[in-house]
């Protein structure tokens, strides 16, 4: 006998707020690195604190902490599994579970509920109900199920917790409910993710502001991710097995926060409240670098990474007047992102039990400094001195509040799976997507139909084909079954075009899916509202923000010709189409 933890949505619980950085507080000035500006209105307060010397606009912030949630989750669903499964797509089961709690006995092998008995046999559909509870139910919820063929038993514990009264009882009558069912859709279309990946996105709406305020709101600052996109724990954020001492060792360190500044840029990031002013590149030779040292490591984008690795920023210990531990200096990558790690000097082997899912304890740190100058001029030739433009600068910020960290507008999603009659497109029988008792699946053919009748998507305002766009987003992809050459994906919902204005479709007709650029709950957050599809106006969407405006799609499909990446890498200058 086994048991599995089923991860759906990773979240993010931190205890980190005010951000401010170089004379700039992460508000709307400090937030646009050729990207679109967002305001961050709810995200918490903020402080700063800023000199400038001289001419080398050289300045700090010191940044203490709070308690704070993110709205920050990783997307993995693949669109066959929510496609081809044994609850949402059968049309039995859709009906049922909606009625009844999202609970371990409504699912159990032995449920009084003949209908849902054994549909958790079928791994696709355990993939599905992972998100699910993911998205319904909060943290401390979940639901379990045992094979009882096998004995293995596998767990779906609850994350975002949009709906968890769903742990109690059905969500099929009152507004509630039809709020619940909506929302859910809503988180379940935007963490379809075609590539095989888990992508970290940033999503925006108005759940139940009584029940949960802030929720799907951008926070004050962005946990560094511990895993890479592959699902691969990084090494360096195990316990070390034995006392290991180094900035190179790939064990022992915590994972801090997600921080941002201009390509090219000298930044200098201090743990402690001391400014990191006047340092000197020669460390004390006296006794040596101390084992109690808290040591940073930088990685370039919002992931930590290994030592060596491509990820791994080049970076030198410097000692700052009047601080007792190095500093580290780096140039800004050319995403504009960094993400710091940190730990001790050594890091001892745990003496007793390791801290949560076997990382080790957080080294509590009250503060972080930053400061940051301008890349130096270039220089290159023999005797000639030739100058060069430098790039606009501004300075780091860290940490970098959610909503700067995440400023691709993607898109909304929204209509509901769980309709009271017709959920499915018509091809679907009872019989299809059914589980029987031996755990054999009978799926539904492929014709390239979009399999919900009432799921709908729309794109911001950063693409210039919105609907290939998202039929590379949100279709099964890669499957021709009649082998007639043609492609039989099934897709997750309809492709509706842009969600309101498009920057980029100058010579089409308007197509404004969405009353509201920006929901009135948490203004400036930029979620779109009262959005239109199937004749109808749907009032519970979701909307996705992304680090880079590339991460969830199969094929590259840069930003339309007028706007540039956050990085500042020359964007695609294919021609718009109309959808």
């Amino acid at each position: 006998m086994m048991t599995y933890r089923i991860p759906g949505l990773l979240v993010f619980c931190l205890g980190l707020s005010s951000a401010g950085a170089g004379c700039a507080a992460a508000g709307d000035d400090a937030s646009s690195l050729d990207g679109p500006t967002r305001s961050t209105l709810g995200a918490g307060p903020m402080t700063a604190t800023g000199t400038v010397a001289d001419v080398d606009v050289f300045a700090d912030a010191l940044v203490p902490y709070m308690d704070a949630v993110q709205a920050v989750y990783t997307n993995g669903l693949s669109a066959e599994a929510l496609t081809r499964n044994a609850l949402i797509t059968n049309l039995r089961a859709n009906r049922a579970m909606v009625m009844l709690p999202l609970a371990t006995a409504t699912y159990a092998d032995d449920s009084v509920h003949e209908v849902l008995r054994y549909r958790l046999r079928h791994e696709p559909t355990r993939e599905v109900m992972s998100y699910l509870v993911s998205c319904a139910l909060e943290q401390g919820q979940s639901v379990s199920y045992t094979d009882t063929r096998t004995g293995d038993t596998y767990e779906f514990p609850g994350e975002i917790g949009i709906c968890p009264h769903w742990n109690r009882q059905g969500v099929h009558q009152g507004s509630g409910g039809a709020k619940c069912r909506q929302l859910i859709t809503a988180c379940l279309l935007a963490h379809v993710n075609p590539t095989g990946r888990s992508i970290t996105i940033s999503l925006r709406g108005q759940a139940f502001p009584d029940h949960r305020p802030g929720l799907l709101s951008p926070g004050p600052s962005v946990r560094v991710g511990t895993a890479t996109e592959d699902d691969e724990p990084i090494a360096s954020f195990a316990p070390c097995r034995t006392d290991t001492r180094g900035l190179s060792r790939n064990c022992g360190w915590t994972a801090e926060h997600v921080g941002m500044c201009s390509p090219g840029s000298t930044v200098t990031l201090g743990a402690g409240g001391k400014p990191v002013d006047a340092c000197d590149d020669d460390l004390p030779v006296a006794g040596g670098p101390s084992d109690d040292d808290t040591v940073l490591r930088i990685c370039d984008g919002i992931h930590g990474c290994n030592a060596r690795s491509p990820a791994h920023i080049a970076q030198s210990e410097v000692r700052c007047s009047g601080r007792r531990e190095p500093a580290l200096r780096f140039e800004c990558p050319s995403s504009g992102y960094f993400s710091v790690m940190s730990g001790p000097r050594l890091s001892r082997r745990p003496s007793g039990a390791p801290g949560k899912d076997g990382a080790p304890a957080s080294r509590k740190i009250d503060a972080f400094s930053v400061a940051s100058r301008p890349s130096p001029v270039g220089v290159s030739g023999t005797d000639d001195l030739r100058t060069s433009e430098p790039a606009p600068f501004r300075p780091a910020v860290y940490p970098a509040q959610e909503a700067n960290v995440f400023r691709w507008r993607e898109g909304a999603f929204y209509g509901n799976f769980w309709t009271e009659e017709n959920p499915l497109h018509p091809k679907f029988t009872p019989e299809m997507n059914e589980v029987d008792e031996e755990g054999n699946f009978y799926p539904a053919p492929r014709d390239g139909a979009v399999v919900f009748r009432h799921a709908y998507a729309c794109t911001g305002e950063f693409w210039d084909d919105e609907i290939a766009y998202q039929k590379d987003r949100l279709c099964a992809g890669g499957h021709d079954d009649d082998g007639d050459g043609d492609d039989d994906d099934d897709c997750v919902a309809h492709p509706v075009g842009a969600c309101g204005d498009s920057y980029n479709i100058t010579n089409c007709p308007p197509l404004h899916q969405c009353a509201l650029d920006d929901g009135g709950l948490v203004a400036g957050d930029g979620d779109f509202q009262e959005c239109t599809g199937g004749g109808g106006t749907w009032h519970h969407p979701i909307t996705s923000f992304l680090n880079d405006p590339v991460d969830v799609v199969r094929r590259p499909r840069r930003p339309g010709p007028e706007q540039s990446s956050p990085g500042g890498s020359d964007p695609s200058t294919t021609p718009p189409l109309c959808p």
